[in-house]
């Protein structure tokens, strides 16, 4: 009997394109970093690799130290292999601070773009719409229960002639409470208390979830 015309939410939802400077963002954001996790992929690979060494050089030494020159041969490859695995743990640790600054560096930017891109979830304005709402529910259950009180009223002054005369009404309580006031108002079984939508409802919903509990009812013919 009361529908709302979602037509232009619908459309509005269906071609709804947002954050694409946000994308755009963090797309540059995630080409940096992926250079850098190049990097550091090249410096683990690499400190693998001398370790393996390291480890073979010290069985390989061990084996030669009856052979001096082998042994300083060696020990001089030991000392370049330790000192390349310093410089590499040196530069993982400034990837560390360069992955730490890549982040300080877009925060702000990614920040403001978000922000730009989700204002044009205002475009949809929920205190109006829910008082529109309310205004047009209310006006209608009004008018159709008027209309009722309308058509009802030309009845009355005969239906007066009944309910006037006490005797008969000792007799008919049924046909009084028929007649009683109030009885030409439409019925909600809302509940005490219940309100047609609270606060908490329509956060839910402005949230993107709706209530517990929240089922579609049967269409009102």
């Amino acid at each position: 009997m009361l529908k709302i015309d979602r037509t232009k939410v619908d459309a509005s939802i269906k071609d709804m394109v947002l954050f694409t400077a946000t994308k755009k963002v963090l797309a540059d954001y995630e080409k940096e970093k992926q250079v850098l996790l190049n990097r550091e992929t090249g410096l683990n690979e690499r400190m693998a690799q001398l370790q393996e060494e390291h480890t073979q050089l010290l069985l390989d030494r061990e084996i030669a130290k009856d052979n001096t020159s082998d042994y300083i041969y060696l020990s001089k490859q030991l000392t370049n292999t330790d000192e390349e695995m310093k410089i590499i743990v040196s530069l993982q640790e400034q990837f560390k601070e360069d992955f730490k600054g890549l982040k300080q560096k877009h925060l702000p930017i990614i920040r403001n773009s978000y922000s730009k891109d989700l204002s044009a979830k205002s475009e949809f304005r929920v205190n109006e719409t829910v008082e529109l709402v309310r205004y047009e529910l209310l006006s209608a259950i009004a008018d159709y229960s008027r209309e009722v009180s309308k058509q009802r009223e030309p009845l009355m002054p005969a239906i007066y002639e009944f309910l006037h005369d006490e005797e008969l009404m000792e007799t008919n309580m049924g046909f009084r409470r028929a007649f009683e006031y109030g009885s030409e108002h439409l019925v909600f079984t809302g509940g005490p208390g219940k309100s047609v939508i609270s606060k908490n409802e329509i956060f839910s919903a402005c949230g993107g979830n709706l209530p517990s509990g929240l089922t579609k009812p049967k269409d009102v013919k």
